[in-house]
């Protein structure tokens, strides 16, 4: 089985729970989300080439061939794997695109799910070989699509399925124009589901800052609901990583 993919490289996991902890990343290609502060543009379409880092750590990479089979992939890993290294991230694009080629990857390593969440039934697929998922879920004002109540109920869904069985956390992106208004169906669908979910807000990385007082606003209004509520930014980008 192949898939297309955007780039293999080992680097430091700047956001959710995990932030600070040292990966493999797999970025695949292929997005049906188009959100305003996407970070990673040219992973949302297929292109004829992947870049593959060839030493941990190092950004030394190569260009293979699209798409990318599990056996040269599962090598590439292994490569790049340090004795630091906790995880697999598979992040994209969106990775539960590439959902049965995942559960083919049938590899001793854990794997860390970045996903946008609207495949609830790709999730299923995944739900007991993910070690970690972390799963996003987009506000009204992150323009990632037009049929928006459709993505939130299937990011609901696929919350509830990861949190059955594996370790999940939420993450929302907040931008400038974020209100507890905008925040309030995620949180009570969040907590519909499990008030123990941990809930990561993330200022948007952009030149226009995300005020403090903000921040503590939307903190203490999800935390009536939930019961870890946190800020924590993209600290990959605050030191200039991949």
């Amino acid at each position: 089985m192949q898939a297309q993919i955007e780039e293999v490289f080992n680097s430091i996991q700047g956001e959710g729970t995990y932030a600070g902890a040292r990966q493999v990343f797999v970025r695949f290609q292929q997005c049906q989300l188009h959100c305003a502060y996407c970070d990673t543009p040219k992973s949302r379409s297929i292109s004829g080439s992947c870049s593959i880092e060839r030493t941990s750590g190092k950004g030394d990479f190569h260009s293979v061939k699209n798409p990318v089979d599990r056996d040269f992939l599962i090598d590439a890993i292994s490569k790049l794997w340090s004795p630091s290294t906790r995880h697999i991230s598979l992040t994209g694009g969106e990775p539960l695109i590439h959902a049965d080629f995942i559960r083919e990857l049938d590899t001793e390593f854990p794997l860390y799910l970045e996903t946008n969440s609207g495949f609830p039934d790709e999730a299923r697929k995944l739900k007991d070989v993910i070690a970690v998922a972390s799963c996003d879920i987009k506000l009204p004002e992150h323009d990632s699509t037009r049929h928006y109540d459709e993505l939130l109920k299937n990011e609901l869904e696929t919350i509830s399925i990861f949190s059955d069985c594996t370790e999940t956390f939420v993450k929302i992106v907040v931008l400038p124009e974020t209100t507890i208004a905008s925040l309030s169906e995620a949180v009570n669908g969040i907590a519909s589901i499990d008030q123990d979910i941990p809930l990561i807000l993330q200022p948007v990385t952009s030149k226009i800052h995300v005020k403090t007082g903000q921040l503590f606003k939307l903190m203490d209004f999800a935390a009536e609901k939930l019961k870890d509520v946190r800020v924590i930014p993209q600290t990959h980008k605050m030191m200039g990583l991949l």
